[in-house]
């Protein structure tokens, strides 16, 4: 055990993050968010640190820095592929480099290379977020860790060092404060799950832990909404124009209750092993009241779903007594007992199951989302014709995914812990479904004359909104600062005969002081999705923002490297998530909210111990045989999609003939022979070294030809393999031997020059044998 981080691995690897300190600043519905990440490497070797994490979908990071031996460095913000090969270049050339890119929403890895021998760096990267109001409450979330996902992650969007892992063993200390500024200083502030003292001063209140504690859940804090809260807006300057962040809640007053008759409810439920523990059990009771939400004109059922699905019925079926109290019957037994996590063929199930005559259709889904398979499941839910409203349950719940998911239906998304009332986070819900959402909106800034700045509707990807739902808009204008931002909304029922049928809220703008650009940088990040892909990267560097196309960047200079090597990969693994798949759980001992009016004294602090005895080596067990009365239905295989490889044999061969003929490939038998456990550096290659290694005839005839024009043999062989993962994105080389090859190419001194008459050659062949190369590029 290393005794100064107080940690090894499953496998006795040190594992160089010593600890995690985060600090945060709660402004209205704005923070800002500084983590600080402590990292120390004890062994005699340097290292290469990897740590994937997740954050908030809606964060917005603003900065990375490093300090290492009292140096302190600042990152800058550079398109993926530059970014990438300043961090390659460092690491081959002994110099220690940061790294931090967006996976995809709500997930980012940071990657530490060469860190040195006994040294010590501290990593800080901070991130603005705009928050929800969930009813009554404001819900300042931050995740801390990641649950298991089940299915194969797609190596075209995460790369295989960016897998999470995960180790029973890993307990990293998280110290954390936060301090409420403004009105909301005043309100009560609870958490359901962590233990905190408070510290009120000079109109703000401070929230600490009470001590350091694991990264085993996310860490929720609700504020209660202040007496006649209706939003906030802020401005601030941008040069010579004028940037307003307008939020407001919109109240629908009805006339008259909603029309709620001849709805089809499905409700699917994850069973599956993640939802082991605290969450099927919270799960179990919700499905009874989603069962007495019910009503006489509606029709519903309900599916079950892990390894397989189930239906509770054979279709849709009418609420009645009698299907209420089967249902209920069957209910009463629900497990975590199905197995994995196949989300999309539960969910397709749903879309087929037979409503008995056209309504609209409404469909719950409770669930921790834990599935790799996300973007298929995103892009099916929004071609089904249902709104899909879903419930996100557990201590580390996959947010990111399940909000997308129900905002590509126009549905809506709510995250509960093991220790909140899930029954009243599911009779909002079904509230939601009754309600028509705001189709249309428009807002109005003005001046201290009430003179109109300027009119304009709601983006489109800001609707549809359900009565209650937070909205943030941002505006940038050349002109005078605001005074009033007034906000005008109609629903579905609106009357366009009627004239004052229009409802709205009329706010004051306040200046955001020492904004230093935060407003502008969030405006344009809001701007990101609704521009062309070369707009947004342009946009991106501008405004130094992180997306999936660009990256933070720094490199450390280092003296002395001379045979250094490659770093040693050391993963940094997560801790499983409390009371998941069954792991400890998050109330085995009686908790009750922590909560502070800001006029009150100290309050009682309460305890949270959590089980670990007896965790399941196995994050998802193996599918158990049901003793339930719900007949099983077929499962929807799911065919992958074969994507054509260049330079390989033809996708059609039959697959027991390619199982029974692999072919080996140029890939293939480098990453085998090389591989960062043996310290084998890579030696110079003949091209018919390459064509005994399995290397595409294509290939070693262009090579020829070069090198009959007078070209190095060596250098053309190493300049071809430096080029080899753009030209194969589906059978790439590892890191560790695309590192190597790196070496080779600085030991050959191979030129930009000749890398290119490479890569044009073999385009211009390319473009003579595959007429549709030119469709992949």
């Amino acid at each position: 055990m290393n005794k100064e981080i107080g940690l090894t691995s499953l496998s006795g690897e040190q594992i160089a993050l010593t600890s995690v300190d985060i600090s945060a600043k709660l402004t209205g519905v704005l923070s800002e968010v500084e983590i600080k990440q402590q990292y120390h490497n004890s062994s005699s070797n340097n290292i290469e640190t990897v740590y994937t994490f997740p954050l908030p979908i809606d964060a917005v990071l603003t900065s990375l820095e490093i300090e290492i031996n009292g140096e302190l460095l600042h990152g800058r913000v550079k398109a993926n592929k530059a970014a990438e090969e300043d961090y390659e270049e460092a690491i081959v050339s002994g110099d220690t480099a940061v790294m931090l890119s967006k996976i995809n929403d709500g997930l980012y890895c940071i990657n530490l290379g060469n860190l040195l021998a006994g040294e010590a760096a501290v990593i800080t990267f901070r991130y603005a977020q705009l928050h929800q109001w969930q009813g009554e409450k404001l819900r300042f979330y931050l995740p801390t860790t990641t649950a298991p996902k089940y299915g194969i992650p797609d190596l075209k969007s995460i790369e295989q060092h960016q897998i999470p892992q995960h180790s029973l063993s890993a307990s990293y200390q998280l110290s954390f404060s936060i301090t409420v500024e403004g009105l909301l200083a005043g309100t009560l502030v609870q958490s359901p799950t962590h233990s905190l003292k408070y510290q009120a001063a000079d109109q703000a209140m401070k929230i600490t832990f009470d001590r350091p504690q694991a990264m085993d859940r996310d860490f929720i804090l609700e504020i209660n909404k202040p007496k006649g809260y209706q939003g906030e807006a802020y401005w601030a300057q941008n040069g010579d124009n004028t940037v307003v962040l307008s939020s407001f809640i919109p109240k629908i007053d009805l006339k008259e209750p909603p029309q709620t008759k001849g709805r089809c409810i499905k409700v699917v439920v994850d069973c599956s092993g993640s939802m082991a523990g605290d969450s099927i059990s919270q799960a179990r009771t919700a499905l009874i009241e989603i069962l007495e939400q019910l009503q006489s004109g509606d029709s519903f059922n309900i599916i079950l779903f892990g390894s397989t699905q189930r239906l509770l019925f054979n279709n849709c079926v009418l609420v009645n007594t009698a299907n209420i109290q089967h249902a209920r019957l069957a209910l009463n037994d629900l497990e975590a007992d199905l197995g994995g996590t196949k989300m999309q063929a539960a969910l397709s199930a749903a879309y087929d199951s037979t409503v008995y005559k056209k309504v609209p259709c409404d469909l719950l889904l409770i669930t921790d989302g834990q599935t790799w398979d996300e973007q298929s499941v995103i892009d099916s839910a929004a071609e089904s014709n249902h709104r899909h409203f879903v419930v996100g349950v557990g201590s580390a719940v996959s947010e990111a995914f399940l909000t997308k998911l129900a905002k590509s239906t126009d549905g809506t998304s709510v995250f509960v812990t093991p220790n909140e009332n899930m029954s009243q986070s599911i009779v909002q819900h079904f509230n939601r479904m009754s309600h028509f959402p705001i189709t249309k909106a428009e807002m109005c800034l003005s001046d201290k004359y009430s003179t109109p700045l300027t009119f304009e509707p709601f983006p489109p990807h800001k609707l549809p909104l359900f009565d209650g739902d937070t909205v943030n808009v941002f505006t940038e204008y050349e002109g005078y600062p605001p005074a009033t931002v007034d906000f005008y909304f109609e629903g579905e029922q609106h009357d366009p005969n009627s004239e004052n049928d229009m409802c709205g809220a009329s706010i004051a703008v306040t200046h955001k002081v020492n904004d230093l650009g935060l407003l502008a940088r969030l405006a344009a990040h809001d701007r990101l999705a609704q521009l062309s892909d070369s707009k947004a990267l342009e946009l991106a560097e501008k405004y130094q923002l992180i997306t999936e196309s660009t990256s933070y960047i720094l490199v450390k200079q280092n003296q002395h490297t001379d045979g250094l090597g490659i770093p040693e990969l050391h993963h940094v693994p997560h801790q499983l998530p409390a009371g998941q798949s069954g792991f400890g759980s998050v109330s085995d001992s009686a908790m009750e909210y922590d909560s502070l009016m800001f006029s009150m004294g100290p309050t009682v602090e309460s305890n949270i111990s959590f089980s670990t005895q007896g965790a399941p080596v196995e994050c998802e067990p193996m599918q158990s045989e049901s003793t339930s009365m719900m007949p099983p239905i077929s499962d929807y295989e799911i065919v992958p999609l074969d994507v054509p490889a260049f330079l390989r044999k033809s996708a059609d061969i039959d697959d027991e003939e390619s199982e029974s003929n692999p072919t080996q490939t140029l890939a293939d038998s480098l990453n085998e022979e090389f591989n960062p456990d043996d310290s084998i550096g890579m030696s110079e290659f003949d091209i018919m070294d390459l064509e005994e290694l399995g290397e595409d005839e294509t290939i070693i005839e262009m090579l020829y030809q070069l090198e009959h024009a007078g070209y190095n043999e060596q250098k053309l062989v190493a300049a071809w393999l430096s080029l080899y993962n753009e030209f194969n994105p589906d059978n790439k080389f590892t890191r560790h031997v695309t590192r190597l090859i790196r070496i080779l190419c600085k030991e050959l001194d191979i030129g930009d020059e000749l890398i290119r008459v490479v890569k044009e050659s073999l385009q211009a062949d390319l473009l003579t044998l595959q007429p549709d190369y030119a469709d992949y590029q």
